[in-house]
C-alpha cells in the first residue's frame, strides 16, 4: 500500500480535478462547498473519491462514489485497495463533542456535518460497527443513532445500540419513505437544522428485551431450517455484486479479478466464481463463499454476516 503521505498528495491531486458538475451534483446532495474542501472530496476519472483517515488522521484508503452521469449496473459504493471497516470522522469524536450522531454512509455525515452536527459512520455498512469505536465515543454526554430508514438501518441500529445502550435513536419521519435516510430529509423534504434538533429531543434509547427480528424476503419470520435458509439466500445473492461492493472488480471470461481486500495485493490476485458462488486468492488463499467473505470482509459474526444477506438479497 502507499504510504499515508502518499494518499494525502493523491487525494489533493482527486480533490484538485474535482469537475464543477460534480461540485454542483454534491451541494445538491445537501454537502456545501467548505464540506467538500475541508474533506477533499475528488475526481479520479470515474468516480468521485472520498478520502478515508485512520485513528491517526492518516489517509488509508478511498471510497468511490458512482458518477451521477454513470447509468451502468455497476456498485453505488466502491473502494480501494486495502480497505477496511474504519470509523468515517475519527477527528469529530476525538474532539470529544457534547453530542455525536452515528449515522448511515459517508456523504449523510458530511450532510450532518455540512448542518454543524457532529457525526461519524463506519466505511463498512451498519453492521460493520466495530467494539472499539463505541468504546472510543462512550463517554460522550448524548450520543444518537440515526441510520436509513429500511431493514438494513434497523438491524445495524439494534447492533450498536447494544453496544451504546445509552445511545438514543433517531425516527426519521415517514415522508422520508422506505429506505430514506439523512439527505432525503434535508435535501428532498427541504426541512431545517431546527427540525432535525427536535427529532434529536425526541429521541429515546432503544428497548433491548425486544430485539428486532430477522426477517425473511417476504417480511416474515423464515420457516426454513438454517441450513436451507443459507443455502437459499446463497443461491438469490450473486456474489459478484456482493463482493463488487468493496472489490473493485473486472471480468476474466465466465469469472471476476481483483485486488484481494485481505492482504496488500500488488498484483490481481483475488478470483470471484460466479457459476459456484465463491472466492479464492491465489497470493494468501483466502477462499470461501458469500457468508464467509462478509465475516472476513466486515469482521461480522455468522449471524451478523446472515442479516446483511438477507437484506442484500431483498
Amino acid at each position: 500500500m502507499a504510504s499515508a503521505i502518499d494518499l494525502h498528495d493523491e487525494a489533493l491531486a482527486f480533490h484538485q480535478r474535482l469537475p464543477q458538475r460534480l461540485w454542483k451534483y454534491l451541494n445538491g446532495r445537501g454537502i456545501p462547498d467548505a464540506m467538500i474542501h475541508k474533506h477533499l472530496l475528488g475526481w479520479n476519472g470515474q468516480r468521485i473519491t472520498i478520502p478515508i483517515s485512520d485513528r491517526m488522521g492518516k489517509f488509508t484508503f478511498f471510497k468511490l462514489a458512482k458518477d451521477p452521469r454513470d447509468k451502468t449496473e455497476s456498485p453505488k459504493m466502491l473502494s480501494t485497495r486495502g480497505a477496511h471497516a474504519e470509523l468515517y470522522g475519527w477527528e469529530q469524536a476525538a474532539a470529544k463533542p457534547d453530542q455525536i450522531i452515528i449515522c448511515e454512509g459517508e456523504f449523510d455525515r458530511l450532510v450532518l456535518e455540512g448542518q454543524g452536527f457532529a457525526a461519524v459512520t463506519s466505511t463498512g455498512g451498519v453492521m460493520a460497527f466495530r467494539p472499539e469505536w463505541a468504546e472510543a465515543i462512550k463517554e460522550i454526554r448524548d450520543i444518537f443513532i440515526c441510520f436509513d430508514n429500511d431493514t438494513a438501518g434497523r438491524l445495524g441500529t439494534e447492533r450498536v445500540a447494544r453496544l451504546l445502550p445509552q445511545a438514543r435513536v433517531v425516527r426519521l419521519p415517514e415522508e422520508v419513505g422506505e429506505g430514506g435516510d439523512v439527505t432525503d430529509f434535508f435535501v428532498c423534504l427541504g426541512k431545517s437544522r431546527e427540525e432535525f434538533m427536535r427529532l434529536l429531543k425526541a429521541a429515546q434509547t432503544m428497548p433491548l428485551k425486544e430485539p428486532v427480528s430477522p426477517p425473511d424476503l417476504e417480511g416474515n419470520l423464515i420457516p426454513t431450517t438454517p441450513d436451507e435458509e443459507v443455502a437459499l439466500l446463497k443461491s438469490l445473492v450473486a456474489i459478484e455484486d456482493l463482493v463488487g461492493q468493496c472489490v473493485a472488480l473486472r471480468r476474466q471470461g465466465k469469472n471476476f479479478i481483483g485486488h484481494c481486500p485481505f492482504h496488500d495485493d500488488q498484483h490481481p490476485s483475488f478470483l470471484v466464481y460466479p457459476a459456484t458462488r465463491s472466492f479464492y486468492c491465489f497470493a494468501c488463499r483466502a477462499s470461501g463463499d458469500a457468508i464467509s467473505f462478509l465475516m472476513k470482509a466486515e469482521h461480522l459474526t455468522f449471524p451478523e454476516a446472515l442479516k446483511v444477506l438477507r437484506e442484500f438479497a431483498r
